[in-house]
């Protein structure tokens, strides 16, 4: 999931050329001693569908879930007073994202075993009870194959886990633990009663209203710096349970985010009073153990950590060669970080690619633009339009942007199919671009069809 991966990928990009953003640290309570501040001061927002599916697969159990899932919170607790997991909200997700699940679970039942009608491998729909996952034998893991079964089984670990941290936190610290989209009557809702995703909490009376949103968000990804920046408003009175806490720890694999919390630090850094910018937020991404191949060397489990104040710092520094700017350039700097954002989504996401460009190849290109082209910074303010009509007024700066990826190209050795790939980009591909970078932003248009969607997506 996420930005295109390998070595020419965004995240080995950003780590390779902003590399004083990073830091590989064991545990997230490591991160907030390094950065020192207070568990109190700390909140952590965790996606749960990362954690859901990142289980090994020697764990099929319902109760095995609970008992890995609590070690993982485990850790998320002795680093942040307030800890938040958040779902996607299947009902409120984009249509386009949708189609990607659809094209993603027809890979996936290659590997669900077939059996007969009166012979059912695993639970496959809504229809099950607590009890029946603690039956011996319930194959959880089969479980996870089928995206309609899986709502309901969340909700029941979510609901486990609760209980779990409710009678074991000790000491006189405040504490809580949230989750973001589930349902809280687990999975002992009735059978065939529709499910009610919302707000389950060790402290209800606080976060089911701080939590709340008239327009649900569906993917989990945008929840969690919708999170943080609701914990940070809050933080600012001292009559709240949050008053104080200054660090947020964004804790997932999908590298989206990278592209999600640099928007947002940006917004950040726009904030009037100093005193609303006394905010910093860490980007962990969890890191799996590996061994390399041919010895017997192990790289332990860790988080590949990205401070999003540094990582913008260092952006703009290099798109301008220099901080000591005038009050015009800096006023661009939003418009030339969402030409990055769709120069990335270009390079391979969720719902774009444009085949031959590539993030390291991309990202000088982009550069060049931001300091000599500003009739393209120009049109691509165009994004923060409140209406599609506005916001396709900057497709104009994303054509520029990929043009001129294309023409870089002309002297690359061994880049040529790569240069004629990129130039027979397609009307499509610049409107999904600029849907995703709106979407980066927090603004989803739900029309995906007439943004160069599937029409069955819209």
């Amino acid at each position: 999931m996420g930005l295109s991966s390998g070595p020419h990928g965004a995240k080995a990009v950003l780590v390779d050329k902003f590399s004083d953003a990073f830091q590989n640290v064991k545990c997230l309570r490591d991160v907030r001693e390094l950065v020192g501040v207070r568990r109190s001061q700390t909140l952590a927002v965790l996606d749960g569908n990362v954690m859901m599916n990142a289980i090994p697969a020697s764990v099929d159990s319902f109760r095995g879930y609970v008992t890995i899932l609590t070690n993982q919170l485990n850790d998320a607790v002795q680093a942040a007073a307030h800890v938040v997991v958040v779902f996607d909200e299947p009902e409120a997700m984009t249509t386009a994202k949708r189609d990607e699940q659809r094209r993603r679970d027809e890979q996936r039942q290659a590997r669900v075993p077939l059996c007969s009608e009166d012979l059912v491998a695993t639970i496959t729909d809504d229809n099950f009870s607590t009890n029946d996952l603690r039956t011996e034998g319930c194959n959880v893991k089969l479980l996870m194959e089928h995206r309609k079964a899986r709502p309901r089984f969340f909700d029941a670990v979510c609901v486990a886990l609760l209980q779990h941290f409710r009678a074991h936190m000790t000491g006189d610290g405040a504490w809580s633990l949230t989750f973001d989209g589930v349902d809280r009557r687990g999975a002992d809702r009735g059978l065939g009663v529709s499910r009610d995703p919302s707000v389950l909490s060790s402290d209800d009376a606080f976060w089911q209203p701080l939590l709340y949103r008239p327009t649900p968000i569906g993917e989990g990804d945008l929840k969690l710096t919708d999170v943080t920046q609701r914990v940070h408003d809050a933080a600012l009175s001292p009559a709240t349970p949050v008053a104080g806490v200054a660090l947020n720890l964004v804790v997932t694999i999908d590298t989206d985010s990278f592209a999600i919390e640099l928007l947002q630090q940006n917004r950040r850094e726009r904030r009037v009073a100093k005193e609303d910018r006394d905010e910093l937020t860490i980007l962990c991404l969890k890191e799996r153990a590996r061994k390399r191949k041919g010895d017997d060397f192990i790289t332990e489990a860790h988080y590949l950590c990205c401070d999003t104040q540094v990582l913008h710092e260092l952006v703009l520094t290099y798109f301008y060669g220099t901080k000591s700017l005038d009050a015009q350039t800096r006023a661009q700097q939003p418009a030339a970080l969402a030409l990055l954002a769709s120069a990335i989504a270009c390079c391979g996401c969720d719902f774009v690619e444009v085949k031959g460009m590539r993030a390291d190849l991309a990202l000088p290109v982009v550069r060049d633009l931001v300091r000599g082209d500003s009739e393209t910074l120009e049109a691509m303010e165009c994004i923060f339009g409140e209406r599609p009509e506005d916001v396709r007024e900057a497709y104009s700066a994303v054509v520029t942007m990929i043009k001129a990826y294309a023409k870089s190209l002309k002297d690359v050795p061994r880049m040529q199919k790569a240069k004629e790939n990129a130039s027979r980009y397609c009307d499509a591909q610049v409107l999904r671009a600029l849907w995703t970078c709106a979407y980066w932003h927090r603004r989803e248009f739900k029309n995906c069809a007439a943004w160069g969607f599937p029409s069955a997506c819209g």
